[in-house]
Formats: C-alpha cells, sequence, structure tokens
C-alpha cells in the first residue's frame, strides 16, 4: 500500500515538475521573440530615418536679396548676415531669422528731450502704432538730447510664394505711411488744442457781451 502512495505522489510531483519546465521554456521564447522583434523594430526606425532628406534651413536673406534686385534696388549683405538697402531715398536695415525678417527705416527724425510739444508728439506717435503696419519706436536721449525716431515691421518671406516682389515694394511703402500717418496725427492733436485754448474764457476778466459792453 506504501509503495502506491509513494509512486502515486511521485507522478504528481513529476508532472507538476513537467508542468512548471514547460511554462518557463515557453516565457523564455516570448521574451526573446518580444526582444527581437523590438530590435528589429529599431532598426528599421533608425533606416527610416537615415532615408529621410535633411531639413534645409531656408535662404531667407538670399530671397529678399533677390527680391528687391527684381525691384530695381541696390542691396548690400553686411558682416552680421544683415542687408542694407535704399528705397525711394530713405534708408532701409534688415535682420533675418528663418523664414522671418525684421526690416527698419532707422533715425527718419529726431526731436529734443526738452521740446515742449513732445507730449503731443508721443501722443502723435501712439496713436499711429493702433494702425496695423509699422511700428514708430522712439530711443532714449543721446548724449546730445536728442530722441530718435525708428520704424520697424516683421514679416515672413516664402520662395514658394508668387507674390513676393509686390508684397516686399507694398511693406516698404507702408514705412513712408506710417510717417505720413505720425505728421497728420500730430498736427490734428496741435490744430485741437489750439482751438480748445482759443475759445477758453479768461479767468477774472468779464467777457463782452451785448447786454455788458466793454
Amino acid at each position: 500500500m506504501d509503495t502506491y502512495l509513494y509512486i502515486f505522489f511521485g507522478a504528481i510531483a513529476l508532472i507538476s515538475g513537467l508542468r512548471h519546465f514547460v511554462n518557463w521554456r515557453q516565457e523564455q521564447q516570448e521574451r526573446r521573440l518580444s526582444s527581437e522583434d523590438y530590435n528589429e523594430m529599431n532598426e528599421a526606425h533608425n533606416m527610416a530615418a537615415q532615408n529621410e532628406p535633411p531639413t534645409n534651413t531656408p535662404d531667407t536673406i538670399g530671397l529678399m536679396f533677390q527680391t528687391l534686385s527684381n525691384l530695381g534696388c541696390q542691396p548690400r549683405t553686411n558682416a552680421d548676415g544683415s542687408l542694407s538697402v535704399q528705397y525711394q531715398g530713405e534708408n532701409f536695415h534688415m535682420e533675418f531669422g528663418g523664414m522671418y525678417a525684421r526690416v527698419w527705416d532707422p533715425m527718419w527724425s529726431g526731436v529734443k528731450a526738452d521740446d515742449p510739444e513732445l507730449p503731443q508728439i508721443r501722443e502723435a506717435v501712439n496713436a499711429a502704432n493702433y494702425n496695423f503696419g509699422p511700428t514708430v519706436v522712439l530711443t532714449s536721449p543721446d548724449d546730445d538730447g536728442v530722441i530718435g525716431f525708428h520704424s520697424r515691421r516683421d514679416i515672413m518671406l516664402h520662395p514658394a510664394c508668387p507674390d513676393n516682389e509686390p508684397f516686399v515694394k507694398a511693406v516698404l511703402d507702408s514705412f513712408f505711411d506710417a510717417k505720413e500717418q505720425v505728421r497728420s496725427n500730430f498736427q490734428q492733436i496741435i490744430a485741437k488744442q489750439m482751438k480748445a485754448k482759443k475759445n477758453r474764457r479768461p479767468v477774472g476778466f468779464t467777457t463782452p457781451t451785448e447786454n455788458n459792453p466793454i
């Protein structure tokens, strides 16, 4: 009887051991298969990345140079990667980054920091900057106490755009419009103040009327 029990329990232990061995072998195969698949996917991804064409940095300065030349201008390339060009008698300076260009119309006017009309000038500049187009910038006074007037505008250029020449021309023309807008605003502000001052009744004096002539 004991012999049969030993054989029975031994068979159970053997079957259990075989089952654990089979499960362990299957897990190892699955892990090895997953690792191989992962390595194959990595290799395929690396090969695809190597076959992708490199991304070229846009030659915005070259595009602007060609566009200005087509407009009849004579742009000049500077050592710092910027452009200088004269358009309609005005000197412009252009800086570049990616597909973007910042166009400057530098120091087109100036005013003394102690000018009594400086508040009206600032008001005229602020009103002009509400419009779409160049932004007028006032600098801090220099050693001579002169505040400089500059204008700037950020634009984007792309070689696929067929209208770069009329677009750049319109941008340059807008700087003249901005200056004229500042002057017009200033004249209107001064005219309003003069009118208000003229219509102001003097304090402490009698204003002549029909019933009370002086």
